[in-house]
């Protein structure tokens, strides 16, 4: 459900789900000359030869990229031959305060997940996991961090009414999407990506200081051979039967599973090396996780709705008023990478690990994973 790129400008962030991928406001921006122009022109209108001149880059250039950045709205042409930026964009002043504000308040989310552990650990315990073969120390940061701080406090943001769900956009998908010059200020950031239809999904942690071989979600038919051995390992004709499909293109799909480790051979049967969530196991933890979530937004960020509010007319965005859903779901991100130094640094999660195999922080689940739901 969050994708992010960093450079020496600005880090991008999205939230929500693209439609096309050529449009997609993450690839729009990951070079420096977009970042620069949004930077640019992040509140105040300026023509093609004006920001060039600032960012000290020829003026057709900058007419090229705002073409391309207007294909998906993320700039807007206004009186004459000026442009604006059409998303929130904070430059190291504006997000200073709402950073130190988001420290403070990880500090509390922090105790508070910390409180719960036990509670955690007790509903994880009567789960199937272990009979998988998955300890709670294997899949704390599926728990805590994508589980709980992100993928579940964002559902109880939306939920409670705080942040409303986003809007459809030009490519067709609903998303948010922001700018932070320099980044949210924490030492560590993750994200979760994911994927499910009525029969289950799958879904990873990515971080930008963690190397793993790849990051992009599983293929449709890739998902439906993962769903098709969670109950139990099973041969290639056997996959072929349970999806009707000809053996040979199982085994094309089965082979990219295998190449990332998702999957392991024994006698001649294949496992997954991966935890999957049955049904029950959704109901056991999300029912834990969504109460643990619903008092966090409740008691630590509904309280700052005023203070957001008044920040946020301070700044002067009141062209992008129709933004201001991104900009707290911006805030809240910021709590969540905050919140992942605190749990990291007072020993609650390990260290995110430099390198990691594919299997990292992947999971998947049977059924709907409702706090997804965008």
């Amino acid at each position: 459900m969050k994708v992010s790129t960093m450079t020496a400008v600005v880090l991008f962030s999205f939230y929500g789900s693209a439609k096309n991928i050529w449009l997609s406001p993450h690839l729009l921006t990951r070079s420096l000359l977009p970042q620069k122009i949004l930077l640019s022109i992040r509140k105040e209108r300026k023509d093609p030869s004006q920001i060039g001149y600032e960012i000290e880059v020829d003026e057709l250039y900058v007419i090229d990229e705002l073409r391309w950045l207007s294909k998906n709205a993320l700039v807007k042409k206004t009186d004459g031959n000026k442009w604006v930026a059409n998303i929130i964009v904070l430059d190291k002043e504006e997000k200073k305060p709402l950073v130190d504000l988001a420290k403070e308040l990880s500090q509390s989310e922090a105790l508070k997940i910390k409180k719960e552990l036990s509670q955690l650990k007790a509903a994880f315990e009567k789960c199937s996991f272990q009979s998988q073969g998955f300890t709670w120390d294997q899949m704390n940061y599926i728990v805590i961090a994508a589980l709980l701080a992100d993928i579940a406090v964002n559902y109880s943001l939306h939920k409670k009414g705080m942040v409303p769900f986003p809007p459809q956009r030009p490519d067709e998908g609903r998303w948010y999407f922001w700018g932070l010059e320099g980044g949210a200020g924490s030492k560590r950031q993750f994200g979760v990506n994911s994927d499910q239809d009525k029969n289950g999904g799958t879904a990873h942690i990515w971080s930008r200081l963690v190397k793993k071989p790849t990051t992009s979600p599983v293929s449709n038919s890739e998902k439906a051979i993962i769903l098709a051995l969670a109950k139990q390992p099973l041969e290639i004709p056997d996959i072929a039967e349970i999806l009707r499909l000809k053996p040979e293109t199982v085994e094309q799909q089965i082979k990219k599973l295998s190449d990332y480790n998702y999957l392991t051979k024994i006698e001649g049967k294949f496992k997954l090396n991966f935890p999957i969530f049955t049904r029950r196991d959704l109901k056991l933890m999300i029912t834990e996780i969504a109460r643990i979530t619903d008092s966090i937004v409740a008691d630590i960020v509904k309280p700052q709705e005023t203070i957001l509010r008044q920040l946020f007319d301070k700044m002067g965005f009141a062209e992008l008023n129709r933004e201001y859903g991104a900009y707290l779901c911006m805030f809240y991100h910021m709590i969540m990478d905050h919140t992942l130094d605190q749990l990291v640094e007072n020993n609650i999660l390990p260290e995110m690990p430099k390198e990691a195999p594919a299997t990292w922080g992947f999971w998947g689940w049977e059924g709907e994973l409702k706090i997804l739901k965008i």
